[in-house]
């Protein structure tokens, strides 16, 4: 199986206690079956505090009961993990182990990014130059997973899509032509999908937030009207980014129309956030934190995009 790596992910490297955000504070940690079995059988103070933390959440996943601030209880005062220091890295759940490093398998091939929620990773995504050579030059064999002539459809239109994105022409033109090409990708699907790329901000407002202060600053944010001539060249990474992320999801969907409009939709949001705070990585992780990495909010805004 060929896997597909973007140039910058074998570049990341934790900051830990240098982290200007944290993974260790605002989300629920699911703990895998195997992890939570070893946590049974560790001894002395640690083993009985990993056992006193976890709880079954409502959806029958195992957590650990958050401290202040939302804080993982073995997130320490120096800003590193308790579990890490005490017990080493491969005891870790696999959400801790494998966080930003994400897994895209689409049976015969497999493509691998960094979640952008990450501020490490932000600024390496953002920074990059020619990151997904690799990915244009996927080849895949024929399954039964999905079919082989949607699948030659998607490598060729996101290809197509990659390169209208990194042509020199105003980001503004390079997304109507994105979305034109979409809509052309769209027609041979044979599938009808809205064309419209706004997202309101009553949608926007109808998510759950980390940081109850951020909901503000999204919501203006989405009603603005940014200038994408700031900050070009991340925002084209950003756009980048998305794209290699969100396009294959048509395998399954027959829809190229709400990645394309996510994509122009959430660039706008994150280039109006920047204009605010004066930096493109803050606002593109805060953004992320706060709106990609909860499946919940994306499923609500990928609803938005099909209506």
């Amino acid at each position: 199986m060929k896997h597909s790596y973007p140039t910058y992910y074998n570049e990341f490297r934790c900051i830990a206690a240098d982290c200007p955000d944290s993974c260790c504070q605002g989300w629920d940690v699911v703990i895998d079956s195997d992890t939570e079995a070893y946590y049974n059988t560790v001894p002395s103070s640690i083993g009985k505090k990993l056992r006193e933390m976890i709880y079954t959440d409502p959806d029958g996943d195992s957590v650990f009961h958050l401290a202040e601030e939302k804080k993982c209880p073995f997130w320490g005062e120096d800003k590193l993990c308790d579990i890490y220091r005490e017990l080493g890295e491969e005891h870790l759940c696999a959400t801790c182990r494998h966080f930003p490093r994400i897994t895209m398998d689409y049976t015969t091939f497999t493509e691998h990014t960094l979640a952008l929620a990450c501020p490490e990773a932000a600024r390496l995504i953002l920074t990059a130059d020619n990151a997904y050579r690799e990915f244009d030059a996927t080849e895949f064999e024929e399954c039964e997973d999905y079919s082989a002539q949607i699948m030659r459809l998607l490598l060729k239109t996101r290809s197509q899509a990659a390169k209208l994105l990194q042509t020199d022409q105003p980001l503004k033109q390079r997304f109507e032509k994105l979305l034109r090409l979409a809509q052309e990708a769209q027609r041979e699907l044979t599938v009808t999908a809205p064309l419209s790329t706004e997202m309101s901000t009553k949608i926007y407002n109808e998510l759950e937030y980390i940081d109850e202060n951020n909901r503000a600053k999204i919501l203006k944010a989405v009603s603005s009207q940014p200038d994408l001539s700031r900050n070009e060249y991340a925002l084209t990474n950003l756009a980048l980014y998305w794209l290699y992320r969100y396009w294959f999801g048509a395998i399954d969907t027959l829809d190229v129309i709400a990645p394309t409009r996510f994509i122009i939709s959430a660039v706008g949001t994150v280039a109006a956030l920047a204009e605010e705070n004066s930096d493109i990585t803050v606002a593109a992780q805060m953004y992320s934190k706060e709106i990609e990495q909860s499946y919940e909010n994306m499923e609500r805004l990928w609803d938005a995009s099909t209506q």
